[in-house]
């Protein structure tokens, strides 16, 4: 039994202002670990101390530290030593936006060279815009920070208040998990849940396997689920990127997208709430879009989440590495290795022999030659991850590209964890900042001149 001083992972949440999934990815990534986790219920309980690391550890990822540079600076004992930490990476900053603000600078001179350098009047051009911000230094909401509906507005307790843009990136991050299947309707889905605390999107392929979690704004006690259209959503999309927040109302037929705002007159709920309303048929109403609900049961993901054998290699890398290394690769099919030691590359597939695991020293890009029998000698490139860290045993995973590069690219946050099972079993590729993203990935058989289609 805990401590009673110790706090709950979804009290210690709300008090540092991270979600409960970041929480678990950091503590997974050794970043920020609970202090008890119950062997029985595996709940993780934090200590009040850890409050003030964790809100800095929130600030830190906000400017855009790299997660092997927030560890160190967490983990280091010396004050004077953490603040030269995060100079050096202010100074990182700096350079960058300076770089920016000089690309900037020669992009609109080069299109004043074309254009001129003014067009029919007005106020000419604006060297600064000013955003109100809140204490997070974000963009603060019309509709303020408290949970809960607003005096004046329109409100039911199943309703589920999201940012807009936020929802139409996760939807396009899960969508890349559907297929077009006449025989197995469910998978061009998207499974809709809330749990009163926050909403999940699914949606599953049968070989990748994608859910997000994102933080409403506001939510309803009314826990419910609902599998979508994954085509009316899709094209609701563009509608909802332009949507500063959203609420979301279950129906029989369908789910129902209404602009959320705090001083906006919706229209009453009993009008055409019963009736089965289409993306289609809602056009005429530029207040909402109503998708369609399926008639098909979504598979029971969580049950193929906890069936999975026990992680033996854990792989935290950053994404833009990773992503790299299978662009320059310009291969359909390629191989990830780690070392006993921690080192992590990624290799073209090879039709004779099975690539040669990578040396701790290797560079970004190296060029290896390997010779089979009966062979005359062969160059594989090897691109090795700067920065990756691999803990538990060594090992090598074949992968499709249009498998695993869409499940990184969609990645939330600069981190991905590559949590590696068997060279033959899923993979889970996790990421969290504000929300996560979580993809099963199917690697594939060792056999890299087979033509990858699917």
């Amino acid at each position: 039994m805990p401590d009673t001083d110790l706090i709950t992972i979804g009290a210690f949440a709300r008090a540092c202002g991270l979600s409960t999934s970041a929480l678990r990815f950091y503590a997974d990534a050794g970043v920020l670990a609970p202090v008890v986790v119950d062997e029985v219920t595996g709940y993780r309980y934090y200590a009040p101390e850890q409050s003030a690391p964790a809100r800095l550890l929130r600030h830190l990822r906000a400017i855009d530290m790299p997660l092997p540079a927030v560890t160190a600076l967490l983990a280091e004992p010396d004050p004077a030593r953490a603040l030269v930490l995060l100079d050096e990476h202010l100074a990182d900053l700096d350079r960058h936006q300076s770089e920016v603000r000089t690309a900037a600078a020669a992009a609109l001179g080069a299109l004043l060279a074309i254009h001129g350098s003014a067009s029919g009047g007005g106020g000419g051009h604006r060297d600064q815009v000013s955003v109100p911000t809140d204490d997070r230094g974000g963009a603060r909401s019309p509709l303020g920070t408290a949970q809960g509906p607003e005096k004046g507005s329109t409100w039911t307790r199943d309703d589920v208040w999201v940012s807009g843009p936020v929802l139409a990136a996760a939807i396009d991050q899960v969508a890349t998990a559907t297929v077009a299947d006449p025989d197995l309707a469910v998978l061009d889905t998207i499974l809709f849940e809330t749990d009163g605390q926050q909403l999940i999107l699914t949606a599953t392929d049968r070989y990748r396997l994608a859910t997000r979690t994102v933080r409403p704004t506001r939510f309803g006690p009314a826990v419910w689920d609902a599998t979508v259209h994954a085509d009316d959503l899709r094209a609701a999309a563009s509608w909802l990127r332009r949507r500063h927040a959203v609420a979301i109302r279950p129906h029989r037929d369908h789910v129902e997208f209404r602009m959320a705002t705090a001083d906006s007159v919706d229209r009453d709920r009993t009008e055409g709430a019963g009736e089965l309303m289409t993306h289609h048929a809602a056009q005429s109403d530029d207040t909402r879009r109503c998708c369609r609900r399926s008639t098909h049961d979504f598979p029971d993901y969580r049950a193929m989440l906890a069936a999975l054998a026990p992680v033996r290699t854990r792989v935290v890398l950053t994404r833009a590495a990773l992503l790299d290394a299978m662009e320059h690769l310009d291969s359909p099919a390629v191989v990830l290795h780690t070392t006993s030691t921690g080192a992590v590359s990624v290799t073209t597939a090879n039709s004779w022999t099975e690539p040669a695991a990578p040396t701790d020293t290797a560079t970004t890009g190296d060029f290896v030659a390997h010779t089979s029998s009966g062979s005359a000698a062969a160059t594989e490139r090897v691109w090795h991850i700067p920065h990756a860290r691999a803990t538990g045993p060594a090992m090598t995973i074949h992968f499709a590209v249009t498998t695993l590069y869409p499940a990184v690219a969609t990645a939330v946050g600069p981190d991905v964890m590559l949590d590696l099972i068997a060279p033959d079993q899923p993979v889970l590729i996790r990421s969290a900042d504000d929300g996560d993203l979580s993809t099963l990935a199917m690697p594939r058989k060792p056999e890299p001149t087979e033509e990858i289609s699917r």
